[in-house]
């Protein structure tokens, strides 16, 4: 379970860099780990997740046993116990690298934009 919790806590932090971003919340998908706790990339819009209440999932996930760790995050997702089980230096390794991910994609997209209109 404690991978399914990591995955969700990532996720998280991750939805709250995209918000420093001028992102339009229905474009420009963001790489998500899959909420089963596999570490699978998933990409999906803001809005894809949000409407998910951040639960997203690669194709066919969650499989094996990761069904019945999925089910037992759900079945204690607010308890305070769940953080507790985090490898915190895990956990800040994966939203670091997923934030650079995002904020690459961000300026990237920003500096398309510019050069597609001409602004300097």
């Amino acid at each position: 379970m404690e991978r399914v919790a990591l995955a969700h806590v990532v996720n998280d932090e991750i939805r709250r860099v995209a918000d420093r971003f001028d992102l339009r919340a229905d474009q420009h998908a963001v790489g998500w780990l899959c909420g089963c706790g596999c570490r699978k990339l998933v990409n999906a819009t803001l809005a894809e997740y949000d409407a998910h209440g951040g639960r997203v999932f690669a194709t066919g996930h969650p499989v094996g046993s990761r069904v019945a760790a999925t089910a037992e995050f759900e079945r204690q997702r607010e308890s305070a116990v769940v953080p507790e089980h985090l490898d915190e230096e895990l956990r800040r390794k994966l939203t670091d690298d997923l934030a650079q991910r995002l904020e690459r994609d961000a300026l990237a997209r920003r500096l398309g934009r510019l050069l597609t209109n001409g602004e300097s």
